[in-house]
């Protein structure tokens, strides 16, 4: 059972998933993943537990309609259905791509979550906190979290981040282009801003790391930060917003 005093896991993020029916639930619970498809996937899949909202399909189990486990992610990897399910080869699906996240063994939440007036789930990400405390699903959204105000700022200085790219078995939350390589965004609020360079598969990578603190604090410097790598990888320097935004919050 997950304990609600481990106040370092508090501060972890979670991602809501669904489960509509008892084989990926199985798939969960014995095999140890879960698959997400590429084409509808959220905008950010990486988190450090998963937790599965089971729907209406489990309407004789208690658990309908509510979150009542979670599990640890452990790696993700980027495979097509026909890799996934060997067996529904003949799936029209089967040669669209999802992404397989290992898990670690369920835990059931000592108080399930239930959605009693919103019982369209699909993803939420939020933070273990929020889910330690919330009283119903609705209560797991952050009306604006750092990783929305980063994606925006960006897109504002007319750039094209990128979701979701996988570098190794962990996934990037934003990645952006330049001419001698990438760099890598990852909002988490165990790290403090840092930079690392790798070469994967003959990719050069910049990453670099920014807690919702300093997102939510100064995120001119995290835009500056940002810039910076990609000048160094060959790339341009951020375009300015049509119109001044003060991003100091």
């Amino acid at each position: 059972m997950f304990s609600y005093f481990d106040v370092t896991a508090q501060r972890r993020t979670v991602l809501v998933v669904v489960l509509n029916n008892a084989l990926d639930f199985a798939r969960a619970q014995n095999e140890g993943w879960y698959r997400i498809p590429q084409r509808r996937a959220p905008r950010r899949i990486g988190a450090d537990f998963l937790a599965f909202y089971q729907t209406g399909a489990f309407r004789d189990q208690p658990e309908a309609q509510t979150i009542s486990f979670i599990a640890a992610t452990r790696r993700y990897r980027l495979m097509r259905r026909c890799e996934l399910l060997p067996d529904e080869l003949d799936h029209p699906r089967a040669e669209e791509y999802y992404y397989r996240i290992d898990i670690g063994p369920l835990q059931r939440l000592e108080r399930p979550v239930p959605a009693t007036n919103f019982r369209r789930v699909t993803f939420i990400h939020t933070t273990m906190a929020r889910l330690l405390t919330a009283t119903d699903v609705k209560d797991l959204f952050q009306s604006e979290s750092p990783f929305e105000q980063l994606w925006s700022a960006l897109r504002e200085h007319n750039l094209r981040p990128l979701k979701n790219r996988i570098v190794g078995e962990r996934p990037v939350d934003i990645t952006l282009r330049a001419r001698g390589g990438y760099v890598g965004v990852n909002c988490d609020e165990e790290w403090t801003t840092q930079e690392s360079r790798l070469f994967s598969l003959g990719e050069r990578w910049e990453f670099l790391y920014f807690s919702a603190a300093q997102i939510n604090g100064d995120l001119q410097s995290c835009l500056q930060q940002i810039g910076a790598a990609l000048i160094r990888l060959g790339g341009s320097m951020l375009h300015h917003p049509p119109e001044e935004i003060n991003y100091r919050r």
